[in-house]
């Protein structure tokens, strides 16, 4: 069951206003500037287009002092429990900077009747940042190492009744795993080589019947690792991963190219824009 509920974060404070992934300072070392105006336009076509694809849209207001809460894929985790009742795992931000961010979310499942439920490790965890749906297969992929702690996927191995499959990060450029691993639905998946040790990619290879590699430079400059699927014939991704497109298209399916240049200097694009809930 592909989830037809999408949140998003109006990118109304959005700025880069610290350094906590390789992407957020320039050439020089500086810290990105973002134009604000830019980044609001683009936000707003990324919105569009859900609505477009028939995806029901709900928007969380900026927040003061949390300029990357517009990556509302970070925050919680989500799935349906034991009752049949729409649930998140709430997350708990590694960075002190983007902590705070999950107690508005918090507030939003609470007023839309969605159970909540809390960590019971002390480690990080960063929702679908790194636990990633195959909604076909129902089962999950979980990333642990530069953000997520690996002791957390016992609880959502517990909450969910699900398989999940571990997945260490060994590239700091891949610091969650939606940048570098798409599930595509029917068995075929589209990953990063570079961003995995041995195991990882061996698994990888054999548990997929279709595994397509992302060329390193797409992932890097054009953030192909964190396109999006909506079902099994639509993907949203980042303009100008022509390698990764075709592939895609030899496969049948439907390509909607978006710019997210704004974002992308925060380390983040469309995957990460969107959290896909029940």
């Amino acid at each position: 069951m592909w989830p037809v509920k999408v949140l998003m974060a109006h990118p109304a404070e959005f700025q880069v206003s610290y350094s906590i992934n390789p992407y957020m300072k320039d050439e020089a070392g500086n810290l990105n500037q973002v134009d604000v105006p830019k980044a609001i336009k683009q936000w707003e076509a990324l919105r569009d287009l859900f609505t477009h694809l028939g995806m029901a849209v709900q928007v969380l207001d900026a927040v003061p002092g949390l300029p990357d809460m517009v990556f509302t894929a970070n925050q919680s985790f989500p799935f349906v429990n034991a009752e049949g009742r729409p649930s998140l795992l709430m997350s708990r931000m590694k960075s002190p900077f983007r902590q705070p961010e999950v107690e508005h979310f918090r507030t939003w499942a609470m007023k839309n009747k969605i159970q909540t439920y809390e960590l019971k490790t002390s480690g990080n965890f960063e929702g679908m940042g790194d636990a990633l749906w195959d909604y076909e297969a129902q089962e999950i992929f979980g990333g642990f190492g530069p953000r997520t702690s690996v002791e957390v996927y016992d609880q959502i191995r517990e909450l969910t009744g699900k398989p999940v499959h571990l997945l260490k990060l060994v590239d700091e450029r891949f610091y969650h795993l939606d940048t570098c691993l798409c599930l595509l639905g029917n068995s075929i998946a589209f990953a990063v080589r570079e961003a995995f040790d041995e195991e990882g990619w061996s698994f990888l290879r054999t548990h997929f019947q279709t595994l397509k590699e992302i060329p390193l430079k797409e992932a890097l400059e054009n953030f192909a690792g964190n396109m999006l699927a909506l079902g099994r014939q639509q993907i949203v991704m980042q303009s100008g991963a022509h390698q990764t497109k075709a592939n895609l298209e030899k496969l049948g399916y439907q390509i909607h190219e978006v710019e997210t240049s704004e974002f992308m200097k925060s380390g983040g694009s469309v995957f990460c824009m969107k959290l896909l809930y029940f």
